[in-house]
């Protein structure tokens, strides 16, 4: 029973797991190539690009794009396709079915990261002739690969959340993105209200530190400052995403399509939440055009409010 689910979801997201084999090819691959004919131009740089191709931030950086789309195949096309239905009649515990997904995903963005680190070395020491650890440490790449894989991982439970939440394809795309990129609309819609709206500087540094480095997946990719901090944050938040995802995914809910979520009690409150981002940001584009006027940005607001509520009321609906 096992191998035909794994099979079947195999199937579902064949083109992303077919594009990331390219992709690793690649990354891991051609990569290796290029450094060893470039390798005597790269002066004090060759650690860094030695260590790029044993972990590759552009795997991890374009995965992430696939590995959504991945979740999205496997979730939210299978609900709107009504597959879904025939799963759930299974004799299979619905949790079960969700932890199958998830662990198809874990073990994508585990096993090709590897299997292209093991290449990358022996190209690089079998036909380049050189040793990779003259130049790198097993700490540091260990430490890399960390970042990259709890990056992506992060990326691909968040769009999994989205879908035991969703509708169908473009809700869970939606959710995705709005949850993927929460930190950063929070921050400009803060800085927004307290510049544009009430006048003020923004002095304290520990808000722009939390949600543009910490709070952000982000940095697990480009490893800006505060690495550390971030790693901590997201390793509770996957824990969050997952136990959710879980939970909301065995609900009754779910096995039903959506106009844009499975769960209608909660339309209401995304309709406020989305009016209120895009109020606000929509009216500091206006607000900066205007030379920060204070008066017309609450002007702006003023007159965005109605229109991205009616909106958003007609997109996703107040009640089912």
């Amino acid at each position: 029973m096992y191998k035909q689910l794994i099979r079947y979801h195999i199937k579902q997201g064949i083109w992303p797991l077919a594009s990331f084999f390219l992709l690793a090819v690649f990354s891991y691959g051609f990569g290796s190539y290029t450094v060893i004919d470039n390798f005597g131009t790269y002066n004090g740089m060759k650690t860094e690009a030695i260590q790029s191709v044993l972990v590759s931030p552009s795997f991890a950086g374009f995965g992430a794009i696939l590995i959504a789309v991945f979740a999205i195949l496997i979730l939210g096309q299978e609900r709107g396709s009504g597959r879904s239905l025939m799963l759930h009649a299974l004799p299979i515990n619905k949790k079960t079915l969700y932890w199958v997904k998830w662990g198809l995903g874990v073990v994508v963005l585990l096993v090709l990261p590897l299997l292209g680190f093991f290449v990358s070395w022996l190209i690089l020491q079998g036909l380049g002739g050189i040793n990779p650890f003259d130049y790198v440490t097993l700490t540091d790449l260990a430490f890399d690969f960390l970042s990259y894989f709890l990056f992506d991982l992060v990326v691909f439970s968040i769009f999994l959340l989205a879908g035991t939440i969703a509708g169908d394809v473009i809700g869970q795309l939606l959710l995705g993105l709005f949850f993927l990129f929460l930190n950063y609309l929070t921050f400009f819609a803060i800085m927004a209200v307290v510049t544009l709206g009430l006048g003020q500087t923004e002095e304290d540094g520990s808000l722009f530190d939390v949600l543009m480095t910490t709070a952000s997946p982000f940095t697990l990719l480009f490893q800006g400052e505060q690495l550390t901090s971030a790693l901590l944050f997201h390793a509770v938040l996957l824990v969050i995403l997952v136990s959710f995802g879980s939970l909301l995914y065995v609900r009754s809910e779910n096995e039903r399509l959506g106009r844009f979520t499975v769960f209608p009690k909660i339309h209401p409150f995304l309709i406020i939440v989305f009016s209120v981002y895009t109020t606000i940001l929509l009216a500091a584009v206006i607000g900066i055009i205007s030379s920060e006027n204070q008066f017309l940005y609450w002007l702006a607001v003023a007159i965005l409010v109605w229109p991205a509520f009616s909106s958003y009321r007609r997109m996703i609906g107040w009640k089912r």
